[in-house]
């Protein structure tokens, strides 16, 4: 059980990172490993670039995803193992196939 104040504190965040359904989204996409950059993110859900941003920024600030420039392209990961495995629980709660 969890009860070291910090450790708590990093779990809100994560889980205030989550709180809005198109940041589940974009966590979802990134998760499957299909959607690697903003563009493909851009292209996969029709939003406006400002929208997809904002999102994979309220990611970043959570501590979930990380973003890497290389050349025009920015490439975007979901970052820890625990993200992974807790982005597969939810999609496939969300979503059996």
């Amino acid at each position: 059980m969890m009860t070291d104040p910090q450790d708590l504190e990093r779990a809100a965040l994560i889980f205030k990172s989550l709180s809005h359904p198109g940041r589940l989204r974009v966590a979802c996409l990134l998760g499957s490993g299909r959607y690697t950059t903003q563009r493909d993110l851009i292209e996969k859900l029709g939003w406006p670039q400002s929208t997809v941003a904002r999102h994979v920024g309220a990611l970043r600030s959570g501590g979930l995803v990380t973003a890497r420039r290389r050349g025009t392209e920015v490439h975007l990961e979901l970052v820890e193992p625990v993200a992974h495995q807790l982005m597969d629980t939810v999609c496939e709660w969300v979503h059996p196939e």
